[in-house]
């Protein structure tokens, strides 16, 4: 007898951690079509919380925010044996070296400059996820 059984391919979880709204939700447009499933936060301390509670594939934060910034919510995802594999992307508007090398410091997997391009961030999680190209 030949059993077919469907295997399901488990929903991929990205934690977007932004302290405003409208990039929160450009951010999910611009990676549509891969049927992420999307978290979101607005600082890094909720952050934190929420990755612990929902181990995301990958998080994507700002840098600048109130309570818990970018820097250090990468440092807290590293510093935790459940996360610190996690890949974890940096998104800023500071454009200096030494706000990138502080990025590397913490251990951000990539650091991508506002306004983001959307072709970079697609790229940058696809590579990170593995994900297929879309059309």
């Amino acid at each position: 007898m030949n059993v077919n059984v469907a295997t399901e391919r488990k929903s991929l979880k990205v934690l977007i951690v932004e302290d405003t709204k409208t990039i929160t939700n450009l951010l999910q447009v611009y990676l549509m079509g891969w049927g992420l499933e999307f978290v979101d936060a607005p600082n890094g301390a909720v952050g934190l919380n929420k990755a612990r509670e929902f181990k995301p594939d990958l998080i994507i934060s700002d840098v600048q925010m109130p309570e818990m910034d970018g820097f250090a919510l990468c440092a807290a995802v590293r510093a935790d044996s459940n996360l610190h594999d996690t890949p974890f992307m940096l998104l800023t508007s500071l454009k200096d070296d030494a706000s990138r090398k502080k990025g590397q410091l913490v251990g951000a997997s990539a650091f991508l400059n506002k306004p983001v391009s959307v072709d970079d961030l697609r790229s940058k999680v696809r590579d990170m996820l593995k994900l297929p190209a879309t059309k």
